[in-house]
């Protein structure tokens, strides 16, 4: 528990031709780190770079690689199901493009339709550059939509390897998934028991489970708000970011206002009939703070 995981260079993760864009810190959430730098008076912890942001009617597609019990899968659709439209989301709201209009609360997903489980098709061993031909597959086989509004999550089950996986989740962007489109994705591995410097509740709070009693899922909804949130905020890495990252990044294992779910463990929202430990995000109305919900 004490041990953490080793930060990677971003090489090892993102394509070429993107690296290149990516704000200082990346787009990648790194596991828990308690040295970890905080934004300070130096300067604005955040600013714009002119790039884009996602004001449409944005929409979440999952794939599910590998295994997953259907207990686990339901702790992580409940919570996309109902992230758009809460408090947690708003935060986001708080950022516009270049014309001044704000993402909206609006995140729409319907696990019948926007999810599907691949069992493996590319195997049990990922190397580092599955992401695109994995959507390309779920695209070819009319799985999911192409959606120039969607965020695809490819999210991968413990018992498949990935290779340099030591983040706990990443978003980017690509044009090579379909031709003429920009697509944003993100990739969230499932810790799993192994990998517990992902966990809030193990790594801050030195929990021994979780809220919904499975600390995989649960970690995996915590990257996923990180990972949205940054790509709404910053879906082709130039446009909202700072010194430190992007809006997940300054807020990463920040957790504001906690309570004790059923189990004894730490959560700080409910979403749908479920409780969830998620970290904070960044707001932009220009008090700088890492705030877990807005009305």
């Amino acid at each position: 528990m004490k041990r953490l995981l080793l930060c990677l260079m971003l090489v090892m993760i993102v394509p070429a031709l993107v690296l290149a864009q990516l704000p200082k810190d990346g787009a990648a959430r790194q596991p828990f780190d308690p040295k970890a730098k905080k934004p300070s008076g130096s300067g604005p912890a955040i600013s714009y770079h002119g790039g884009p942001v996602m004001t449409g009617a944005n929409h979440i597609y999952v794939i599910y690689y590998g295994d997953f019990a259907s207990s686990t899968a339901s702790i992580i659709d409940n919570f996309l199901e109902n992230l758009g439209g809460s408090g947690a989301y708003n935060v986001n709201s708080t950022y516009t493009d270049a014309q001044g209009t704000k993402i909206p609360n609006v995140l729409a997903y319907n696990p019948a339709s926007d999810s599907y489980n691949d069992t493996n098709s590319m195997g049990s061993k990922l190397g580092s550059n599955f992401a695109v031909p994995l959507l390309q597959s779920a695209f070819s086989g009319t799985h999911l939509p192409v959606d120039s509004n969607g965020i695809y999550l490819e999210i991968i089950s413990p018992e498949v390897s990935v290779s340099n996986s030591n983040y706990c989740g990443y978003h980017t962007h690509s044009t090579a998934v379909v031709p003429g489109m920009d697509i944003k994705y993100a990739v969230i591995p499932d810790p799993g028991p192994k990998h517990y410097a992902c966990s809030g509740n193990v790594a801050v709070f030195g929990d021994i489970t979780s809220p919904n009693g499975d600390i995989g899922a649960d970690s995996v909804c915590d990257t996923a708000i990180h990972e949205i949130s940054e790509t709404v905020t910053d879906p082709d890495l130039n446009a909202w970011f700072g010194p430190h990252g992007e809006d997940g990044d300054l807020c990463n294992f920040v957790y504001g206002t906690t309570f004790l779910a059923a189990n004894g463990s730490h959560a700080n929202h409910t979403f749908g009939d479920l409780d969830y430990l998620v970290q904070t995000i960044w707001e932009n109305t220009g008090n700088g703070f890492c705030a877990l919900s807005l009305p």
